[in-house]
């Protein structure tokens, strides 16, 4: 991929990251790439992609896993960025008073925020009680099975 800047470079990489996950195939990738940004890429620069991708996302883990600031920091990030794509839907509902469908479609956006934030909010406990060790998802799940729903929600 060195014939590609750095922007392009980024860009493909966020391509392929996104579509890897909606399971598209390298063919329909590669087409997509190519409408996206005029450039033609391999399947086998796909995969070097993909493994650059996995190498990035492990040391991402790695240096969470080294301090528990650091993964605090991000957590509190996504606990942040739910609270404000809530406010922004009950903005978008709020405004949008005479478009039902509008509304019931941010209202069922709004609805997953909840659930997701819901479920940030019962591990939060646990992941500041294990020092400076990510909690396995395994104990997580243990945990949250043997005691009692919390019904109190706690601010962050």
């Amino acid at each position: 991929m060195s014939k590609f800047s750095y922007d392009e470079r980024s860009q493909i990489k966020n391509i392929i990251a996104n579509l890897s996950i909606t399971r598209l195939s390298d063919y329909e990738i590669i087409k997509e790439i190519e409408r996206q940004t005029s450039k033609t890429i391999t399947r086998k620069q796909i995969y070097n992609i993909r493994q650059l991708i996995k190498k990035d996302s492990f040391e991402w883990y790695q240096t969470l896993q080294k301090g528990k600031y650091e993964y605090l920091h991000e957590f509190k990030e996504r606990i942040n960025e739910i609270i404000w794509l809530q406010k922004k839907h009950n903005e978008i509902i709020k405004n949008n008073q005479h478009n039902p469908s509008i509304q019931q479609t941010s209202l069922a956006e709004l609805h997953r925020l909840n659930i997701t934030l819901s479920q940030y909010l019962d591990i939060l406990p646990e992941i500041i009680g294990n020092g400076n060790s990510l909690p396995k998802t395994t104990e997580i799940k243990e945990q949250q099975e043997q005691r009692p729903r919390q019904e109190q929600i706690i601010l962050v």
